[in-house]
């Protein structure tokens, strides 16, 4: 995605959460097998430009390779082709007019690690938002209520074939608005719980979406907590902590934003947010200060950034 569109910054959003606001995915409708549908959601945006969406499904498997047969290869065919027709349960827009991007990917053991991606063409616009002007993401997203299932994706005629209908979720022209800012808004709860949730993530969903779950007091021992902070060279860094044990060795993973971006998505300001984490979107990565730091450290250009360190042992005295 990225080398297709480099000016752009990458959100990714999951599918049901998205849809739970528009459309009634109760009960048994959330399995994949009564209501096929992507895994994923990718908004490509860049501010004063329209956001470009693509479906993502990701599937995987592990075996043993084997010389006698082609296992393996078959395995990897038959996930990609049931990908494909997940994807293909949602569209924005006319039929097949968004792109696709399917993922295999196969752990072999000794052999490695293969990934298999198949990209389909295809370009959805969500319309450009003016911040202050109607549906931009500042403002609150609604629930969509009565918007159909069955029947509800129109396939174009071709090849000898007439037009017909098929079950899935489909984004109508006129809800374009609605649902870019639904997208973004979906995509900064992402954020606030990235770097610790609770009424900073609340603040983003929809009832739908299931916003009572988050708008209730956090507290450490049950979920993400949004009280720690790392300085790497002059930015510092707040979000959440939590430390886990390999064998003797104890891990702390911290994920969370840089303070100021994360100040102005904590208060609701999502248009100024993606402004300014556009500006400085090339100034995480390759900087000299994350050499020094005492583990694997990741930066992503909406300004999150997680990170591993090992902490010192702690020796106990004997009672």
């Amino acid at each position: 995605m990225k080398r297709q569109y480099p000016d752009h910054v990458v959100s990714v959003v999951d599918t049901s959460t998205v849809l739970r606001a528009g459309w009634a995915l109760g009960g048994s409708e959330r399995s994949k097998g009564s209501r096929p549908r992507p895994d994923y959601l990718i908004e490509a945006w860049k501010p004063g430009e329209p956001s470009i969406g693509t479906f993502v499904m990701c599937k995987g498997n592990h075996q043993k390779p084997s010389k006698r047969t082609s296992r393996s290869r078959s395995t990897m065919a038959r996930q990609l082709a049931r990908g494909s027709e997940l994807a293909e349960g949602m569209q924005i827009g006319p039929w097949n007019t968004a792109q696709c991007l399917l993922l295999s990917t196969e752990l072999m053991g000794q052999g490695g690690v293969v990934v298999n991606v198949l990209q389909s063409p295809g370009v959805a616009l969500l319309p450009e938002r003016i911040p202050g002007a109607p549906r931009n993401a500042d403002h609150a997203a609604e629930d969509k209520s009565g918007i159909p299932y069955p029947n509800a994706i129109r396939m174009a005629a071709r090849e000898g074939n007439r037009v017909r209908t098929v079950d899935g979720f489909q984004v109508p022209d006129e809800d374009f608005a609605w649902f870019g800012q639904l997208l973004a808004r979906t995509g900064s709860a992402g954020l606030t719980a990235f770097a610790g949730g609770g009424p900073r993530t609340a603040q983003y969903l929809t009832k739908g979406q299931g916003r009572q779950h988050y708008d209730l007091p956090a507290f450490a021992a049950t979920s993400s907590v949004h009280d720690a902070h790392i300085m790497i060279g002059g930015t510092k860094f707040v979000g959440t902590d939590h430390v886990f044990r390999m064998e003797t060795v104890r891990i702390e993973a911290f994920s969370g934003m840089a303070e100021d971006l994360c100040d102005l998505i904590s208060n609701g300001r999502v248009e100024e947010y993606r402004h300014a984490a556009y500006r400085v979107r090339s100034d995480w990565s390759g900087t000299n200060a994350a050499r020094h730091w005492n583990g694997p450290i990741s930066f992503h250009e909406d300004g999150t950034v997680m990170t591993l360190g090992i902490l010192p042992i702690r020796r106990r005295r004997p009672l």
